[in-house]
């Protein structure tokens, strides 16, 4: 075999290999990520369940049910109303978790996909 041919084989392998590499730490960096987002989305979840529970949110929107004239005469008052006694925060770290969470499982699969499709070409 000719060694021009042999290094450049030898460096294809190589970067090969440095390519697997850079794949392997993706994934275990979104692997990581996905659970701690994943866990965080339960404080979350208990936090809206307090923020709704604590502001008399259901209370209010339970009238639109049972008194529905009068929610009908001063609709614009129930809905500012409303709006005010939505726990914002919890909405917006549980918005901000399920986006990490997504978002990690998207990149995450496609990060798979290339692993084992590099996997299988080497073999």
């Amino acid at each position: 075999m000719d060694e021009i041919a042999l290094f450049q084989k030898i460096m294809l392998r190589i970067r090969a290999e440095r390519k697997r590499m850079v794949l392997r730490r993706k994934i275990t960096g979104f692997s990581i990520a996905l659970a701690v987002s994943f866990l965080g989305l339960v404080p979350a979840i208990k936090m809206v369940y307090a923020g709704f529970a604590g502001s008399g949110f259901v209370q209010l929107f339970s009238l639109a049910f049972s008194d529905t004239a009068i929610i009908l005469a001063s609709w614009q008052n129930f809905v500012l109303s409303l709006l005010e006694l939505l726990p914002i925060t919890g909405l917006l770290a549980i918005g901000v978790a399920l986006f990490t969470v997504l978002g990690s499982l998207k990149f995450l699969s496609n990060n798979l996909k290339k692993y084992e499709y590099r996997q299988n070409i080497s073999i």
